[in-house]
């Protein structure tokens, strides 16, 4: 996943796309945003938080957090045996279509703090049909037809959202304006693509030709972090998958996405993995016996 303005393909033969995570590892995900509506369903264990416009929530087993389209958002972890959730991400075009709408349609449907009754029997039924969705997806490969099962399984989960949870776009708190968002989308573009040299807020500033105040301002208050933050949350990502995939040491791991230097490095990433790179690395590779350059 890039993690920018994602484009979400949907699974062949049916609307949606499902993605598992049944990892024990720590894992951050920065912040981004789609067009498709997404649901995160906990299955067992927790996600620690999850960033959603200027939100946090923590949810747990049976919670349900849904992200509007063009949401910004992220995702974090701490390490815990056993966990699983499920991510359901609906285009929103699939969603429009079934309504004939051309405007954007929002939903209130975070399940985590909810106490009014008729609202948790509306979460319980959405909470079964996610767990048969869930078993119909892993299905597949023992029923040739299951893509058939899966597709009305999809149009009764949009009817159960349109039912239930759908509300004016007036009510909700939400980034919807395409200058913006496409402003923001070619300053993450240039990170995404740059995130491996030496930049400053004042050379990012310069390249779009606004002032570094401004810049400072409005990457503050449309993704909830600062621009160096962000910048770390991307160097942080992709040098993760260098530390777990090679014998690299840490010290050119470092200096190969942006880092000034070892310290800096292990800074960031004992913030998000409560351990420094060769803590981490030798603790996840110990038990394989494979020896790691420092």
């Amino acid at each position: 996943m890039e993690y920018k303005y994602e484009l979400v393909q949907a699974d062949n033969h049916f609307p949606l796309k499902i993605i598992v995570h049944a990892s024990s590892e720590p894992a951050y995900i920065p912040r981004h945003w789609h067009d498709s509506v997404e649901i995160s369903y906990v299955l067992s264990g927790r996600i620690d938080n999850i960033y959603i416009d200027g939100a946090n929530y923590s949810s747990k087993e049976g919670d349900i957090v849904l992200i509007n389209s063009n949401a910004i958002h992220s995702f974090s972890v701490a390490k815990e045996e056993g966990r699983e959730a499920i991510t359901v991400l609906i285009p929103s075009g699939f969603i429009r279509e079934n309504v004939n709408s051309s405007n954007p349609i929002s939903f209130d449907c975070i399940s985590i703090f909810e106490t009014n009754e008729q609202r948790l029997q509306q979460f319980a039924e959405l909470r079964d049909l996610l767990n048969t969705l869930f078993a119909a997806y892993l299905n597949q490969d023992n029923d040739p037809l299951e893509h058939i099962h899966l597709t009305s399984l999809s149009y009764k989960l949009v009817y159960l959202l349109l039912m239930h949870f759908k509300i004016d776009n007036e009510s909700i708190r939400g980034f919807n304006s395409n200058k913006y968002l496409e402003r923001l989308t070619l300053i993450t573009d240039y990170i995404q693509e740059n995130y491996d040299q030496s930049l400053s807020l004042e050379s990012i500033a310069q390249v779009f030709g606004l002032s570094p105040e401004y810049l400072s301002r409005f990457f503050v208050k449309h993704v909830g972090m600062t621009l160096f933050q962000y910048i770390n949350a991307i160097r942080l990502e992709r040098s993760f998958r260098v530390l777990m995939n090679t014998d690299h040491s840490i010290i050119q791991i470092a200096l190969e996405h942006g880092f000034p230097n070892e310290k800096s490095f292990s800074r960031v990433f004992k913030k998000v993995y409560q351990a420094t790179p060769h803590q981490y690395r030798k603790r996840t590779r110990g038990m394989l016996g494979q020896g790691v350059s420092n």
